[in-house]
């Protein structure tokens, strides 16, 4: 038995034409037929398999969620019911649609390192394949192998459209075979680190794009989490310093503790920063020290990290001359950022003013920023002397 594992989104054509008797007793239960059979050669070949099933005509449908549970699956589309579901027109988009409800799928599943290879089923009986450039592009971009089985009695022109790989079957039982054939496919055997370094080294800046959408945010303590990080007990530490200070900042967890959104795993803004900026993957991306979550930092703090390490390294260059800019409210909305100051998300921006270091490019609520500058003239991010 192959040691490989296997995530697989089944995307299932229901329009109208699938009612068609030309594949007795017609297209959609020939389709689902397949469908049964690859799953099941799957199951048999593979160490596990996960599988999901989603439907497109005139809407979405996630009919089965991913699950290594087989059996339910196969009894899902073995059902009367299912069988005689109502097929409906449907539209070019639907199709785009769903293949980017199965990219939100398994986005979802590249983020842990987990061995699974991820991988897209189309099945259709349409010639018109004409997917946006920007979701094939997403699909190339995150390496997710996709096959397209496409089945009528006419010759079909699918690679024209979609050159991945397609395959096209005139007959019911090539249709059949294909689809066995399909599931007995070797492939090399990698895990999802290998695959992002991969990815990394062929696409580039591209590429990291796609790793910044799909990397999660560190997620801010709940109120029973804030009281446990103010507690003296040594149970609950940074997992990246083993401590309750920041080492980097001497910050408190407290004050500056965030977690894993996954596992939960507790640590500071700045030791996640460091951890970031040590990743061999993409500066501002790293991975969760205890579930390897795929993981992404504020700039600001990067930014900040940068320009004291290289102060250090020159100690006797001029001084960083600063200035903070005001930020209008409608570039604040799609940032991930906190005031580095107080360290609370930039909240209400309509009817209070924000600034943005010109150096570092850290924010700062209005007060924050009067109290900052009280204090020391300088940017608390990144020591530059405000002017």
């Amino acid at each position: 038995m192959e040691e490989n594992l296997e995530n697989w989104i089944i995307l299932l054509d229901c329009t109208k034409s699938m009612n068609r008797e030309d594949f007795p007793p017609n297209r959609f239960q020939t389709a689902l037929s397949g469908i049964k059979i690859f799953i099941e050669e799957k199951s048999k070949a593979l160490k596990k398999v996960r599988i999901s099933i989603i439907t497109f005509n005139k809407k979405i449908s996630v009919v089965s969620e991913l699950t290594d549970d087989v059996d339910s699956t196969i009894e899902l589309i073995s059902n009367k019911k299912f069988k005689k579901m109502n097929l409906s027109s449907g539209s070019i988009n639907m199709l785009d649609n769903a293949l980017n409800e199965a990219l939100e799928i398994l986005g979802q599943q590249i983020q842990n390192i987990s061995g699974f290879y991820n991988c897209i089923l189309l099945i259709s009986d349409t010639e018109d394949l004409n997917i946006s450039e920007k979701t094939q592009k997403k699909i190339k971009g995150l390496q997710i192998s996709i096959n397209i089985i496409t089945f009528s009695l006419e010759k079909n022109n699918a690679n024209m459209y979609f050159p991945l790989k397609a395959q096209h079957f005139t007959t019911k039982q090539d249709l059949l075979n294909g689809m066995k054939e399909l599931a007995l496919l070797k492939k090399k055997e990698k895990n999802n680190a290998q695959h992002f370094s991969e990815i990394m080294l062929e696409h580039g800046k591209k590429t990291r794009d796609f790793m910044e959408e799909i990397a999660l945010k560190l997620r801010y303590p709940t109120l029973d989490e804030l009281i446990k990080f103010n507690k003296k007990s040594r149970k609950i530490n940074c997992q990246i310093c083993f401590s309750k200070i920041s080492p980097i900042k001497k910050y408190s967890l407290y004050k500056t503790g965030r977690l894993c959104p996954h596992c939960g795993t507790p640590m500071h803004l700045h030791c996640a920063g460091t951890w970031a900026l040590k990743s061999s993957e993409h500066k501002g991306l790293f991975r969760c020290p205890y579930c390897y979550t795929l993981l992404k930092i504020p700039g600001a703090i990067l930014n900040g990290l940068n320009k004291k390490s290289n102060k250090k390294e020159g100690s006797e260059s001029k001084k960083q001359l600063v200035k903070m800019i005001v930020i209008g409210p409608e570039k604040l909305k799609q940032k991930y950022s906190d005031c580095l100051y107080c360290f609370k998300p930039i909240k209400n921006v309509s009817f209070q003013k924000t600034f943005q270091c010109s150096n570092c490019k850290a924010y700062f609520h209005k007060k924050c920023l009067e109290e900052m500058y009280k204090l020391d003239k300088k940017c608390l991010n990144c020591n530059g002397n405000i002017v």
